[in-house]
């Protein structure tokens, strides 16, 4: 197989840098790439010519290199507005046609409820599940759309293998973190992150059988910004309709 050098490919978003700066978080080149050929190149046949419903859509990256894959239409659901309008900012830029997209500032719960059934063909959940502990609430809401798949991407706790959600307070107040807080807490937001075994009984409770992407045979050489795939504490799936 040859030596595995750890100098960085090049990769999709060193051709759209804005992204790079628009956002702090996880926007290191190195992770930003290697995520586009997890969860985009390698799923193109699930995104060209489809319509894309990207949940909590940060500054619109993922929305963005959708499109540049091929997709048909894109609505990217993002709570904070200044994310929303830096998405918007970005399409613009990159020369993407307005009809082609819409990003939509709220709730992710309150606006999914608001699209139609059989509208999306595949769900983007990057970076979100375990930023809620509503997850069967979730995946009922993207159940009820009817999509054919569901790529995800999410932190998982790797510490043991019985079903559980460990529960965890996280500040309102970084755009990586949940922007709702508790009633009682109201500077905190209530997360759970699941376990491998509590994913894949909710994914297969609504239908789902999984494949999960292999990051250990990606040819990855330096694992600095990726540790937590590296680790198993983060796990990148396809799930499909039966």
């Amino acid at each position: 197989m040859g030596l595995i050098s750890s100098a960085p490919k090049p990769g999709f978003f060193d051709q759209y840098p804005r992204f790079y700066s628009s956002s702090v978080v996880g926007a290191t080149p190195e992770r930003l790439n290697e995520r586009y050929r997890a969860l985009i190149s390698s799923n193109e046949q699930l995104i060209r010519e489809k319509t894309i419903l990207d949940l909590a859509a940060h500054d619109g990256r993922w929305s963005f290199a959708a499109l540049k894959a091929g997709a048909r239409h894109v609505t990217g659901i993002e709570v904070r507005s200044h994310l929303v309008e830096s998405a918007i900012a970005a399409a613009r830029e990159y020369g993407i046609g307005a009809e082609r997209y819409q990003f939509i500032a709220g709730d992710v719960f309150d606006q999914i409820a608001l699209l139609q059934t059989n509208s999306i063909d595949t769900v983007f959940c990057f970076g979100f599940f375990y930023h809620t502990p509503h997850h069967m609430l979730l995946l009922s809401k993207i159940a009820r759309l009817n999509p054919k798949h569901l790529i995800l991407d999410t932190a998982i706790d790797p510490s043991t293998t019985d079903c559980i959600v460990r529960l965890t307070k996280e500040g309102v107040d970084r755009d990586a973190n949940s922007l709702v807080g508790q009633p009682g807490d109201p500077l905190y937001a209530l997360v759970g992150t699941p376990s491998r075994n509590a994913l894949e009984t909710m994914l297969t409770s609504f239908g789902w059988s999984l494949s999960y992407y292999d990051w250990h045979r990606a040819g990855i050489g330096n694992w600095r910004d990726l540790r937590d795939y590296r680790d198993g504490s983060r796990v990148s799936i396809v799930a499909t309709r039966r």
